[in-house]
């Protein structure tokens, strides 16, 4: 990692020092430690259940069997270490206004929260390869991946797709430039307990309005020039509007959920006012 990311990613880390990251609800129990949402040997009661020919008769109640002449197995939480995958989006297009600081840093609170609060951590990085970060509780260790060829990250995907914790929580942070529908991603991920954190520059939140100007796909290297008038930003941020909403409305369909940062708002306080309202960090 270059002097300049690690910079963000020291004053992100240190933002994340009291904070930690909220398991997902199925892996909270009535007391509010961790539990699975199986059941296994672990001796926290979970519930009861009927007994099934080869239950062990050490597990029937035979207490509530007097009662109510009903045969019930105590069934018990297995308890487990929350697991976290936070995914970094590598690809050229990150390299624009600022989003690659907002991410590492963005990389570093969550990774940081995640320690606090228990959980088993990966963190991953995608650009001309996927790397999964040897030390993922060392932020300013991390070796982010660049990208340097067009194609976009999501050759990855499959690989991903393979590595991640299939029951933990995935957080992915991106600007979401890619070929991907809303739905391919969350399928990617692995379905519920997603967090996308979607990092755009000022200059894509607000573009200028300058005439015409040349324009580029920074993961493809094409570009064209455009008129830049009036109608042209109408019918841009109509664009915008319409892919955040099919993303927000993919993903709160799944229990997950999508958040639309400023990189350049990101990187003051690193939202943690903003994530403890929302319920993510507390």
């Amino acid at each position: 990692m270059d002097q300049e990311l690690q910079k963000y990613v020291k004053a992100a880390s240190e933002a994340a020092a009291n904070l930690k990251l909220v398991p997902p609800q199925c892996a909270v129990s009535f007391d509010g430690n961790r539990t699975g949402s199986g059941t296994g040997g672990a001796m926290e009661f979970a519930d009861y259940r009927a007994y099934r020919r080869g239950d062990e008769l050490r597990r029937v109640d035979w207490r509530l069997f007097a009662r109510s002449e009903q045969l019930m197995v105590r069934r018990f939480s297995q308890e487990i270490s929350p697991r976290c995958d936070i995914i970094i989006d590598c690809s050229r297009s990150m390299d624009l206004y600022g989003k690659n600081a907002a991410a590492a840093g963005l990389g570093a609170l969550f990774a940081g929260s995640a320690l606090n609060a228990g959980f088993f951590l990966q963190v991953w990085g995608i650009g001309d390869s996927l790397i999964k970060m040897s030390a993922p509780e060392e932020p300013e260790l991390w070796e982010l991946p660049r990208q340097k060829s067009s194609g976009g990250s999501t050759l990855f995907f499959e690989e991903l797709r393979a590595g991640i914790f299939r029951n933990g929580i995935r957080i992915f942070i991106s600007d979401l430039f890619f070929d991907f529908s809303p739905g391919e991603l969350l399928r990617t991920l692995g379905g519920g307990n997603v967090v996308v954190l979607q990092i755009l520059g000022a200059e894509e939140l607000d573009p200028p309005l300058a005439g015409t100007v040349t324009v580029m796909d920074p993961e493809s290297g094409r570009s064209k020039e455009i008129c830049v008038d009036n109608g042209s930003l109408e019918r841009y941020w109509e664009k915008l509007n319409n892919f955040q909403s099919r993303y927000a409305e993919t993903l709160h369909s799944h229990n997950s959920s999508i958040f639309f940062l400023s990189a350049a708002e990101v990187v003051k306080n690193w939202g943690v006012d903003f994530f403890c309202r929302e319920g993510i960090l507390q």
